[in-house]
């Protein structure tokens, strides 16, 4: 196989650990989570995709992409300053207890919380104030990130599918290509504010790594009666029958004399 290049589609298994312990805070890989108690069981296991070069991965592991033999495994050892950041005293910021009421917020020791469009998490509580820290969580600590290539994804629409599953719940969208991208998303994305968000993400990076094509959406509203759920369906079939079997027929008189003459 030849070497990877920036915009090459790989499938990938992986695991993440921080600090000199190697604590694990992030895999692809559902038992190693359960055994290290991280499991999630909202998140989706399994292989990933992800784009070499693409903005927000790691310069390192990137670079390590490109070297990697598919197959085997292979662990990068980001230093504090290319990973997170350092830890920095003027991050950690005090507040009072009246804001925290007046955002609503109930202060807990642990408990992540926005304020002014900065995330940090709350780490003293005391009478009248709130100790914040905005660092990341891992600032300061070296990251260890172990991967092993799967696959390599060439065909376009897998692509996009790929890249439509990284921003959004995937399940129901349907691509298909010819002149144009065309990209159907399901009904329960419709009235989504999640995916107003997404739709822009998955937008520019299909430009970016797919280009040459128009990108059509397509949001099918069918005719109402087209739309009966389940449920009002079975009603009305249910309504049907017994219509049926309140209107006469010609049959039944035949019927009930051969029944008793047996």
């Amino acid at each position: 196989m030849k070497s990877l290049n920036d915009g090459d589609f790989i499938k990938i298994e992986f695991e993440m650990r921080v600090g000199e312990d190697k604590k694990l805070v992030s895999t692809s890989k559902a038992d190693l989570a359960k055994e290290n108690d991280i499991f999630d069981e909202k998140a989706k296991y399994g292989d990933i995709v992800v784009i070499v070069g693409q903005d927000g991965i790691f310069k390192e592991v990137n670079e390590a992409f490109k070297k990697a033999e598919p197959g085997k495994e292979f662990e990068v050892e980001i230093p504090p300053e290319d990973a997170f950041g350092q830890r920095l005293p003027s991050n950690i910021k005090i507040h009072t207890m009246r804001e925290f009421q007046r955002l609503n917020i109930d202060p807990q020791v642990g408990k992540e919380v926005e304020i002014n469009r900065r995330v940090g998490r709350i780490i003293s509580v005391t009478p009248g104030r709130v100790l914040v820290d905005y660092n990341h969580r891992w600032a300061g600590k070296t990251v260890y990130y172990k991967f092993k290539i799967n696959g390599v994804i060439t065909d376009p629409v897998e692509k996009v599918n790929a890249i439509i599953a990284n921003n959004y719940d995937s399940e129901g969208f349907t691509v298909s290509m010819d002149k144009d991208i065309r990209i159907e998303i399901p009904e329960s994305a419709k009235f989504s504010l999640q995916w107003i968000d997404a739709k822009y993400n998955i937008v520019n990076t299909v430009r970016k790594y797919i280009p040459g094509y128009d990108i059509v959406i397509l949001e099918v509203y069918k005719k109402q009666e087209e739309q009966k759920t389940e449920g009002e369906q079975a009603k009305t079939e249910s309504t049907e029958v017994k219509e049926k079997k309140q209107e006469p027929s010609e049959s039944q008189p035949e019927q009930k004399q051969e029944n008793v003459q047996s």
